[in-house]
């Protein structure tokens, strides 16, 4: 294994919508969450909810603990809409376990970032995993253009205009 990779709701629902889950154990990372996004899928739509039961149930995805530490330092945090007590969750456990918080959620990124130190590269984004995914050739441009339409459809948008040309771009900037 990589690595552990603590993910929350935002990010579960994207993996969800283009049924790509499966590529975070085809890329080695252990995946982990926290009570608070189990919270979060309590609250969410019957489909989103029974996804998040079914990766549970089938252990491809563990609840981790939160300790008393990682209590403290979410409440030394200040309240914002910014970011949710999930994604705030995700970023702490990741800290302390020395893994990596996956979102899609910038404004939560920049916000908790401004409150907890984390090593550079210990945050990522679907776009981060996807070109992971891409240089390890598990997805390759259609997948990444039919990936970019279906979340497109359910209104998520990436930064990027066309992910598979800023994915083969960076392939050949990196010499891979």
């Amino acid at each position: 294994m990589k690595s552990s990779v603590v993910i929350d709701t935002c990010a579960l629902i994207h993996l969800m919508y283009i049924q790509r889950f499966y590529l975070l154990k085809e890329l080695g990372y252990s995946v982990i969450t926290t009570i608070y996004v189990q919270l979060e899928f309590e609250n969410e739509r019957a489909i989103s909810k029974d996804y998040f039961c079914n990766l549970v149930s089938n252990h491809e995805i563990s609840l981790y603990p939160l300790e008393i530490d990682d209590l403290v330092e979410m409440a030394n945090i200040p309240q914002s809409k910014k970011a949710s007590d999930a994604e705030l969750s995700c970023f702490v456990v990741a800290k302390r376990i020395g893994g990596k918080a996956m979102t899609d959620d910038y404004t939560a990124i920049d916000y908790i970032q401004r409150h907890v130190s984390m090593p550079p590269g210990s945050i990522i984004t679907l776009f981060d995993m996807l070109f992971e995914a891409y240089l390890s050739y598990w997805v390759l441009d259609y997948d990444l253009r039919d990936i970019q339409a279906k979340l497109s459809a359910k209104k998520f948008n990436f930064q990027y205009e066309d992910i598979a040309t800023e994915c083969a771009k960076r392939r050949w900037i990196a010499g891979e």
